[in-house]
């Protein structure tokens, strides 16, 4: 039984190379497994994500080919390629109208001379509680570049920062596999998810805060402004949550106050909940950042609002705003009748 590892030639001033370079895992050796890698089912069992954390973990570096796990005391052999395999750049993104959804892009580079269909990936690692998998069909075109849409992992907020990673693990048309470990992130994407993810998490179990369903128009054509409610519910929960402020977005900025004055470019909020509190409201005025012809033609994040919070006297973070969509769309009909 033979194993094939990222060779020195991988390394570059001791480090690997910031591209990983996926190579074939032989089927006849690793069949056992690919059998195991059954595609459909969203989330793994416990017992499914242990034995695939330990294939990882045995046979695993963040640029592996695996024809086999050798037996203790046996040498490691050179390491091999397989031209069908060779060339192909893996990494992890999120397109900016996923950002109020629980997905991502695998972004797959085929830099091989050969064509590659994909017929199962499992995306898990060390930022997830559970790894998650689609069983979609893609073929990645010699020299072409795909982007893979799926389904985010939940986030295990008990993770550290600086050690959670993405690890991936795909499966051919041939049944073989392919395996890498701590993705690159070049738009530090897992960090902005699980930023948001865990402050979501932190701040809803003090409060349910969220824009009220609906608005409430001011004024008529060109002088319309649309009314928005931000209302925190306490929940009984032990914990101090300050919401700061609300911030602009491409599409909507504060509507000018009385006092004359720029527009500012954010809504001060200063509103305090504990588990002593009533339900608490807040009205915002709004109107359209811009009314070129292309604002709301090619919006994808105008009504996802950064709303800045403070739990327990602890630095500020930032989660967007819980909006449904029909109060969504109710925020661009009003632009539209401004910018009529």
């Amino acid at each position: 039984m033979r194993t094939t590892i990222a060779t020195p030639d991988d390394r570059r001033d001791g480090h690997l190379s910031d591209s990983v370079i996926l190579r074939h895992i032989p089927p006849a050796a690793l069949r056992s497994y690919a059998d195991a890698m059954t595609v459909g089912t969203r989330h793994r069992s416990a017992e499914r994500r242990v034995l695939g954390s330990r294939v990882i973990a045995s046979c695993v570096a963040v640029m592996i080919a695996l024809s086999g796990c050798t037996t203790a005391g046996s040498p490691v052999p050179t390491a091999t390629r397989t031209a069908s395999a060779e060339g192909l750049v893996i990494e992890f993104r999120q397109n900016r109208d996923q950002y109020a959804s629980d997905a991502a892009i695998v972004r797959v580079g085929n830099g091989g001379d050969h064509d590659i269909t994909i017929v199962g990936l499992e995306l898990s690692g060390s930022a997830f509680s559970a790894p998650t998998v689609r069983d979609r069909s893609s073929t990645i075109r010699a020299g072409q570049t795909t982007d893979l849409a799926v389904e985010l992992p939940p986030i295990d907020c008990d993770a550290r920062d600086g050690e959670s990673q993405v690890d991936l693990l795909l499966r051919l048309d041939d049944d073989s596999v392919l395996s890498a470990a701590d993705l690159p992130d070049p738009t530090d994407a897992l960090q902005r998810i699980r930023s948001a993810t865990c402050t979501v998490a932190a701040v809803q179990r003090i409060a349910k805060v969220a824009a009220a369903p609906g608005i409430r128009l001011e004024g008529a054509g060109s002088t319309t402004v649309a009314v928005l409610t931000i209302t925190a519910v306490p929940t009984g929960a032990p914990g101090r949550l300050e919401l700061v402020a609300l911030r602009s977005t491409v599409l909507l900025r504060p509507a000018p106050t009385d006092g004359g004055g720029g527009p500012p470019q954010d809504w001060p909020l200063s509103l305090t909940v504990d588990a002593a509190d009533g339900p608490q409201s807040i009205e915002l005025r709004i109107m359209p950042t811009r009314c070129d012809p292309h604002a709301l033609a090619e919006d994808k994040v105008g009504t996802l609002f950064p709303l800045v919070v403070r739990i327990d006297d602890g630095p500020e973070a930032v989660m967007t705003l819980p909006l449904d969509a029909d109060t969504a769309e109710a925020l661009k009909d009003a632009v539209r009748a401004r910018c009529a």
